[in-house]
């Protein structure tokens, strides 16, 4: 029986992908296509846009919400998202021609549903952050995941092959949520 558990035990880990390996997600499995053509200098704004909309709406969420399963999701986004930001931050005096530091303030889409996630009421709130977790993340991934194709800058194009597996982990955490994405 004990060689019948370790056995089972182990082909259980060995069809699980090893820790640290980025499953690689299909533009059909996020539900989007990745972004060709984009310049350096927006590729570097709306990666940072995009970074500081998951933070702030996850400092948002570990007020508002009533889940544990929702405020552990928002620190990891809080954690994920702040190292990718600090990733961009670091590549930037790299690139060639020079893109400039994107702006502090967050686009008027962005600042938007951080606005209804303020507003939103406690019954509501976490059905609201996840779907705009969930379109947001389908967003970012298809960013990097284009910029990570064919983008021009060196220093930028390994950010964003550094973000698509960081995002793809959160994309496969939606889908796994209760009513998944």
């Amino acid at each position: 029986m004990r060689k019948l558990l370790i056995t089972m035990s182990a082909l259980a880990l060995g069809a699980m992908p090893a820790a640290g390996i980025a499953q690689t997600m299909t533009p059909e499995q996020v539900g989007a296509a990745p972004m060709s053509g984009t310049p350096s200098e927006n590729y570097a704004a709306w990666a940072a846009d995009s970074d500081k909309y998951e933070i702030q709406s996850s400092r948002i969420a570990l007020t508002k919400s009533k889940s544990d399963a929702t405020k552990a999701f928002a620190r990891e986004m809080i954690a994920d998202h702040t190292t990718t930001t600090k990733a961009l931050m670091a590549a930037l005096p790299k690139t060639e021609p020079k893109v400039k530091r994107p702006p502090s303030a967050l686009s008027e889409p962005n600042a938007a549903k951080i606005a209804a996630l303020k507003a939103a009421d406690a019954d509501s709130f976490d059905a609201l952050y996840m779907q705009q977790q969930a379109e947001a993340h389908r967003a970012a991934w298809s960013l990097h995941k284009g910029y990570s194709t064919d983008g021009q800058d060196p220093a930028l194009k390994q950010v964003a092959d550094s973000a698509v597996p960081i995002i793809e982990k959160h994309l496969a955490h939606l889908q796994s949520a209760p009513g998944g994405m």
